[in-house]
């Protein structure tokens, strides 16, 4: 299995309204792309100073199913109109699971 991990960090001042609003946007993503055969999100539980916002953990076939999700127009539906706005940075990591 083929897995990426990305965290991401909201501006300050993004209410909890916006925060689900991302987290709603990433959960309709698995029902759009092909190619998930695992699918985790959700928002950071406040316990740690310093933490992201959210993490979403995606888990693929093989690592072309990952390519394929990168670029699907679902996923650039979130990443750019509806996380962008909010999104103070993020990060992320590919692996052979």
């Amino acid at each position: 299995m083929f897995k990426s991990v990305s965290l991401i960090s909201f501006k300050e001042g993004t209410d909890r309204q916006r925060r689900e609003a991302v987290l709603a946007a990433y959960r309709k993503l698995p029902s759009l792309i092909p190619g998930i055969v695992s699918f985790e999100v959700g928002l950071d539980q406040g316990l740690l100073e310093g933490n992201a916002g959210i993490a979403v953990i995606v888990g693929f076939a093989a690592r072309e199913d990952f390519l394929a999700y990168s670029t699907h127009q679902a996923h650039t539906d979130v990443i750019f109109p509806v996380c962008g706005p909010v999104m103070a940075g993020w990060s992320s990591v590919q692996f052979e699971a």
